[in-house]
């Protein structure tokens, strides 16, 4: 029987690592559970903070918080005005990935290529049967 130890490059540093659950190096998982309980601290003493108020607050990027609050690493429904912003127009957010406006338009831009193809299919049925009828 044979034991191989999975190892990985940790993407926070590059070190070498056993992969885990968490795919971050010792180092960086502490790093990174310091960063979240600073965070927690400063949303406990002041729950309205923006994302940006925050990422200031505890000297980080905001698409660091972005990219915590679209994985559910850090939970929104008691802080008002943590967001995250909007794949396509940069609009904040609270769930998902678009905004309802983008998310409307790709849906109206779908149901437009949708009918356009149900339209030229329409024609070629109709061009199909009067080449039928000549024959």
């Amino acid at each position: 029987m044979t034991s191989e130890l999975r190892v990985g490059h940790c993407p926070g540093c590059g070190r070498i690592y056993q992969i885990n659950l968490r795919q971050l190096c010792a180092v960086c998982t502490a790093a990174e559970d310091a960063l979240m309980n600073r965070m927690e601290k400063e949303l406990r003493a002041n729950r309205k903070l923006t994302t940006e108020e925050l990422a200031e607050r505890v000297d980080e990027r905001p698409e660091l918080i972005r990219s915590w609050i679209r994985k559910g690493k850090l939970k929104v429904y008691d802080y008002p005005n943590l967001t995250d912003a909007c794949d396509l127009c940069e609009a904040p957010i609270r769930k998902g990935k678009l905004c309802q406006n983008c998310s409307m338009k790709i849906k109206s831009e779908v149901a437009h290529v949708y009918e356009q193809e149900r339209l030229l299919q329409e024609r070629r049925r109709r061009e199909n049967a009067f080449l039928n009828k000549r024959k």
